[in-house]
């Protein structure tokens, strides 16, 4: 597993880079890699609401049962939410793609071992705003 973060890392830090980067996207560390920050630039609104997409069927699929195996849609939804972050979108385009997919309940529980999202999951366990 701890491959497929190193992975990660760079195949994020690959989507980012450029003139118009700004200070970057910080990951924690895991496991035997340090905190790295990749670099950051504003992604177009199709990317935005594809990488949200993205994350929202990863998110789906680590509620399967078992046998489905929960790390790597774990792995996959980090990857989705980094390049989401990376890519600088909004967080309403994230809310849009999970509410479609999750209910409440799910989102809770999902968000529960999704703690990679800091205080973009906490803003997502909260009633959105009428």
């Amino acid at each position: 597993m701890g491959g497929v973060v190193l992975a990660v890392v760079l195949a994020v830090g690959s989507l980012a880079g450029g003139a118009d980067a700004d200070n970057g996207v910080t990951i924690p560390g895991y496991s035997l890699y340090p905190t790295t920050t990749i670099p950051a630039k504003r992604g177009t609104p199709a990317q935005c609401r594809a990488e949200a997409e993205s994350f929202s069927r990863a998110a789906k699929g680590f509620l399967r049962p078992y046998p489905s195996d929960t790390d790597i849609y774990l792995v996959l939804a980090r990857v989705q939410f980094t390049a989401f972050m990376a890519h600088r979108c909004d967080t309403a385009i994230l809310r849009r793609a999970v509410s479609r997919r999750l209910t409440t309940r799910q989102l809770r529980n999902v968000l529960g071992f999704f703690g990679f999202m800091g205080e973009v999951g906490r803003k997502l366990a909260q009633a959105p705003p009428r």
